[in-house]
């Protein structure tokens, strides 16, 4: 390995195990030509066997798309949340391998019940028993990043002056062991890749892979402090006080690390049981309404929405009442942001083409090379084809990933906000149509978006606290002024400023005037070796002949030159 090599990708010599398991597995899945082209084979070969051993025969048989989710659930939780995150970019990724990454399991074999206590006991500092009544070491539910484990918390414990201090059921959850240290290798490998894919195929840089690998570990790395989700679940609880069709289990602050989570137990049923609801007598139409009010209120109200609302997410209550559970990936949008996406959908399901490219415009989205007016009319045959359809005919999800679709082939560039609120809103009308088969979730979202949106519009709150942004900005600005200039003059002064003037033609013309002045060098040049060569031939010194053939043949290097110039100023 070469000393550029090590400082170009450091992962190499910490995390030389992992890589080796990487490669082996994507040779296992037919992918050693990928493993040939990221220049790992070479340095491998030598300490695994691994990547020797042949994929099995009917490998090619298997769709790529499968071949790569299989290889993203056997490398564990890093890459399986990597997975999940590139099933969002439709924009960078093919549909067929979007929906195939949507399958990605995330359900693992549970780790033994003594590693739970071990990391229960290091993060509480004290034994188990002490806090817990009852603590059940059959885990209720096991992913890639934590399982759960149902309890009971000992009177007295973890509750506030003003709270009973009767023993109450919990849930624990607990982050698998040594989670960290792999996911940083990982992170660190995922990091060295995308650096190499960028260095080495050209064609891959404008996805940007190591900003998406960057957003990634930033995602990544909230999901795994579990301090993080107790505070967004405290916000979104907050948030939707007032909303009585909503609940957000408690959590326990004084049992919440950075690896524990201690909440509130809470009965219910799964949102996708549809027997048991009917058995409960939920009303179907109005749960799933309800469901679809919170997730745009949090997106377009709030500005900070659950990222990941799968059906595993959401229980019934008897009462009709959605518990929302899971709170380590959320999604959050800036203000500015906020008004453009409201504006876009509101534009989208009125059929405003020209406001839906206006909106693209100002949010500066649209690259340099975009066709506007190609762009405009994909976007109109869009809704020229749904605009046939009744307004519960049609699939919002499609129509959404239509979009999206229109705005990669014209190079419009989405950012990973607005691509998770059409994830969320995605999953939301799937659990819709299939918790409640005639849900019509356009005939839910316009009203509530024009009620936002004008809602947003007319905030004389919003508006005065933007205007009051600006006074200040304007006021900060004028009281440094004085201040600045006083420092740019004082640097002119002593001649540590200076000031550049550069034409945009600059560089040709520069290569112009040197290409002038060759010719008026050569020019000058050649004449003067070339009579001199004539006055010093045949005299009789022998040593002024040979000085007149030097200076011949310096008179004919002058003369190639001059021809030189002059050819390639008529080729410029």
């Amino acid at each position: 390995m070469s000393l550029q090599g090590l400082f170009l990708a450091p992962w190499r010599l910490r995390d030389l195990g992992r890589v080796r398991r990487i490669a082996g597995v994507l040779v296992r899945h037919g992918f050693a030509d990928v493993a040939v082209r990221l220049g790992w084979p070479a340095r491998l070969r030598a300490w695994t066997a691994a990547l020797l051993r042949r994929p099995p025969p009917d490998i090619e048989a298997v769709p790529i798309e499968t071949r790569i989710r299989r290889v993203l659930e056997e490398l564990g939780p890093t890459f399986i949340k990597f997975g999940q995150v590139l099933a969002t970019r439709p924009d960078l990724l093919p549909m067929s391998l979007v929906l195939e990454l949507k399958r990605l399991h995330d359900h693992v074999t549970p780790f033994p019940f003594d590693e739970v206590r071990a990391t229960v006991e290091a993060d509480l500092r004290r034994p188990i028993h002490e806090v817990f009544e009852s603590f059940e070491e059959e885990p209720i539910a096991s992913a890639s990043i934590a399982q759960v484990h149902r309890a009971r918390l000992q009177a007295g414990v973890g509750v506030g002056p003003d709270a009973p201090e009767a023993s109450r059921d919990v849930v624990v959850k607990v982050q698998r062991p040594h989670l960290r240290d792999v996911v940083q290798a990982d992170l660190r490998i995922l990091a060295g890749v995308a650096a190499l894919l960028e260095r080495r195929f050209p064609e891959v840089r404008p996805f940007r892979p190591r900003a998406l690998v960057e957003e990634f570990r930033r995602s990544l790395n909230r999901e795994t402090d579990f301090l993080s989700e107790m505070h967004a679940m405290v916000r979104y609880k907050r948030m939707f006080a007032d909303e009585p069709r909503l609940f957000v289990p408690e959590p326990v602050p004084a049992l919440c690390t950075r690896r524990v989570l201690v909440m509130e137990h809470v009965d219910g049923v799964k949102v996708t049981d549809v027997e048991g609801l009917r058995r409960l007598g939920v009303d179907l139409g109005s749960l799933v309404e309800v469901g679809m009010r919170v997730t745009m209120r949090s997106i377009f109200e709030f500005g900070f929405f659950h990222a990941d609302p799968h059906p595993g997410n959401f229980f019934i209550r008897p009462d009709g009442t959605i518990v929302l559970l899971d709170f380590g990936m959320m999604g959050s949008i800036e203000p500015e942001r906020l008004d453009e996406l409201l504006t876009y959908l509101v534009a989208l399901v009125t059929g405003d083409v020209e406001r839906m490219v206006a909106v693209l415009a100002d949010a500066d989205l649209i690259g340099d090379d975009t066709d506007v007016r190609a762009l405009r009319g994909d976007l109109r045959a869009i809704l020229d084809r749904w605009s046939g359809s009744s307004i519960g005919a049609i699939d919002l999800s499609s129509f959404l990933a239509e979009s999206v679709e229109v705005a990669r082939r014209h190079h419009v560039v989405l950012p990973a906000d607005l691509l998770l609120v059409g994830k969320a809103i995605a999953i939301m009308e799937g659990i819709g149509r299939e918790v409640h088969p005639e849900f019509e979730p356009l005939a839910a979202v316009r009203p509530l978006l024009t009620e936002l949106y004008v809602r947003r519009t007319l905030d004389a709150r919003r508006h005065s606290q933007a205007l009051l942004r600006t006074v200040l900005d304007g006021a900060s600005l004028l009281r440094e002024a004085p201040h600045d200039l006083r420092r740019i003059l004082r640097k002119v002064r002593r001649g540590e400023m200076a000031i550049q003037v550069q034409s945009l033609h600059e560089e040709a013309r520069q290569r112009g005037l040197h290409a002038r002045t060759n010719r008026l060098v050569f020019g000058f040049l050649f004449p003067t070796f070339f009579f001199g060569g004539t006055y010093l031939i045949g005299t009789e010194s022998s040593l002024q002949n040979l000085a007149g053939l030097v200076s011949f043949g310096i008179a004919g290097l002058c003369f190639m030159g001059l021809a030189i110039s002059m050819l390639q100023s008529d080729g410029r």
